[in-house]
Parts: C-alpha cells; structure tokens; sequence
C-alpha cells in the first residue's frame, strides 16, 4: 500500500511542476515572455483559425519557422547565461546546447521534410505539439527552473493531456466564420 501511496504522491508533485511550468513560470519571469508571447498568440491563431481543419504542408513549414526562431532565442539566452557565470559546469551547457539542437534539427527536418513534399509534416508540423516543446522548455534555457529528469517525465507524462484538452477545446467551441468560409470553400470545389 505504501508503494501506491508513494506513487501517487511522485505523479502529484509531477504534475504540479508541469502546471507550474506552464501557468506559473512565466509570470514569475516575465523576460520569457518576449518569446513565448509570439509562440502563444500563433498557436492560438493557428490551432483555432487554420488548422480546426487540419495541418496543410505549408502550415505545417510555416508552424517550423517558430521552431527556428525560438531555437535561436534560447541560444542567445543560454550563451547570455554562460557569459554572465549563471551557467557554469559543462555537463549543463552540454545539455543546454543538446536540447537546443535538437529543437532546431526538428525545424529543419519539418522544413526538408516539406520541401520534398513528406506528408508526415502535417502530423509533425502541428502547432499544438510545437508550442508545447517550447512551453515546457523555455523556461529551462532562462533559468526559470531547473532541468531535471522529473521535468522530462513531467513533459512526457502530461503531454497527453494537453493535446486532449485542446482537442475537446477545440470541438467544443463554435468554428469561426473564417474556419465556415474555408469549409464551403472546400466542399464547393470538391464538385
């Protein structure tokens, strides 16, 4: 009984990391905001104006752009915080510089992907999954938070619910005239 307990008390204090880094976070430390802001106001344009109706090609390269850009910003943070003595130790650069990477090599492979015309990008291309990657990790590259393991499983574990919070968000409310105009566009060319 004690292990189930125990258990229950890990996912709790999981899950209150991962609501602290979305909701808390950036609030705590406002300077996030200048790019997470941006990241904020596209995937909310996107996820309810263009792609209610799904992720086209050149949404889901536009949606890369965002990858980039914000690739680049927590590169200037990081090396802003190596530079200032925040950061120290090479294993967290290391880290840092890794995680950096990766979030910028996903860009280009949406973009690669795109330009030879993969279909796979209108799946991961997405808005919602893009602006979640940035959302929890932000505020590890202005050292808002630590980057941990619980942070990782954090993200992971709760990615889920996210993306069906959004999903039931997104059937629930009423689709705006531009998303009807789009829509009879598209059944009316269809004949």
């Amino acid at each position: 009984m004690a292990f189930y307990i125990d258990a229950a008390l890990y996912l709790w204090q999981l899950f209150q990391l991962w609501l602290h880094t979305i909701f808390v976070t950036p609030i705590q430390n406002t300077e996030m905001l200048w790019l997470l802001v941006p990241v904020w106001l596209g995937w909310f344009f996107a996820e309810f104006f263009q792609e209610k109706l799904g992720t086209s090609m050149g949404n889901a390269i536009s949606n890369a752009v965002i990858v980039l850009w914000g690739s680049i910003d927590c590169t200037r943070q990081t090396l802003r915080l190596i530079a200032s003595g925040t950061v120290k130790g090479a294993l967290d650069i290391f880290t840092r510089f890794g995680l950096i990477l990766l979030i910028f090599a996903y860009g280009i492979v949406i973009v690669i992907l795109g330009w030879k015309g993969n279909k796979i990008i209108k799946y991961i291309g997405r808005i919602r999954e893009l602006t979640y990657v940035f959302v929890m990790f932000v505020p590890v590259f202005y050292n808002a938070i630590p980057f941990s393991l619980n942070h990782i499983i954090a993200a992971v574990l709760f990615f889920p619910l996210f993306y069906f919070a959004i999903e039931l968000l997104d059937h629930l409310l009423p689709n705006p005239k531009a998303v009807q105009e789009d829509m009879g566009e598209s059944s009316g060319s269809a004949g």
